[in-house]
């Protein structure tokens, strides 16, 4: 409440702009999910962060603001130990590999010669199969419950008069749970019986993923199945983090060094985790919270990274990034 109020006097005073033109010097990550409209889909809304024209405004506010790096350049930083940072740095991610990365907001990189890494849950790419999150969606917008409560959840989700919302806190209440997520699907479609076959849902193929690369985009890892990897065992955490690097090396000319964690919230990975991934050789690692990474070799599999929404402006995004914490 009291930051809130600071803010509104800061800017009333006119001290925005002070803040702004002295942002820290540091890697900072714009993350992005899907590219269309959300109000258009049968399934997760919450996985559109814009459309093809706020993506391309915002493509040129980040070449005039930052220095946009690739993967590899974020890596010889975070190699250089205990040094500090001098400069700006940008690097543009997307996470789990949808179809319209490719068809949407491709071109737009390319137009505008910018560099981006795709994360990929390798699970689903070639593959036209409902993920989780898309599959719990469709399943309320098909059958318009108005509460739910699996037996692993701490309380009951009930709707408040907006889709959007109720989809995102079903997917919350999901996220936190202990139990497996497939344990999750089944008692809600034991709760929400769907009828007949399950929808399919587009994805980048290899041949998608070769054509980006060509023009100076990344791949990096984001798990093989997509599970929250803190709820798995040490052995399934390896095969995660093997498998989707594995299956990226041999069906495409890149090597493979990063790793976005599936939901990336706190809680839904750990020191094993981060571990694991040293041990499989991986170089650096993002979440999906907020922060200016500034020691970035002392979080190098802790990096933070900035969520693109429908709601994010210029504006917006300034402001957030004046008041943003540094890690």
């Amino acid at each position: 409440m009291l930051a809130r109020i600071l803010r509104k006097l800061e800017s009333f005073i006119g001290a925005d702009g002070i803040r702004w033109s002295n942002i820290p010097d540091g890697i900072y990550s714009f993350n992005f999910h899907r590219i269309g409209n959300w109000k258009k889909t049968r399934f997760d809304p919450c996985v559109f962060s814009c459309d093809s024209d706020k993506l391309d405004d915002l493509i040129v506010f980040f070449k005039k603001e930052f220095d946009i790096i690739s993967i590899a350049e974020a890596v010889e930083l975070a190699k250089k130990s205990s040094q500090k940072i001098h400069g700006k740095y940008l690097v543009i991610t997307f996470d789990d590999g949808y179809k319209d990365n490719y068809t949407k907001a491709f071109p737009i990189l390319k137009r505008h010669h910018v560099p981006a890494c795709f994360f990929i849950a390798t699970s689903l790419i070639g593959n036209n199969k409902l993920p989780w999150w898309d599959r719990i969606a469709y399943n309320y917008k098909t059958n318009k419950f108005k509460s739910i409560k699996l037996s692993s959840w701490a309380t009951t989700v009930k709707y408040k008069g907006d889709d959007k919302e109720f989809v995102r806190d079903i997917l919350a209440a999901t996220k936190i749970s202990l139990d497996p997520i497939e344990v999750q699907l089944k008692e809600i479609e034991k709760l929400f019986p769907l009828e007949g076959e399950l929808p399919t849902q587009e994805f980048l193929s290899w041949e998608n993923l070769a054509e980006m690369i060509l023009h100076n985009m990344d791949v990096g890892a984001h798990s093989h199945n997509h599970e929250i990897l803190a709820n798995l065992s040490q052995d399934e955490i390896i095969y995660e983090l093997t498998h989707s690097k594995m299956l990226i090396e041999q069906n495409l000319p890149y090597k493979v060094n990063s790793f976005s964690y599936p939901v990336g919230s706190q809680g839904t990975y750990n020191k094993s985790v981060t571990k694991a991934l040293f041990d499989c050789g991986y170089d650096i690692a993002f979440n999906f919270q907020p922060g200016i990474n500034v020691n970035i070799d002392e979080n190098r599999y802790d990096l933070r990274r900035f969520s693109i929404e429908p709601s994010t402006t210029i504006h917006s995004l300034k402001n957030m990034l004046s008041y943003a914490k540094t890690y």
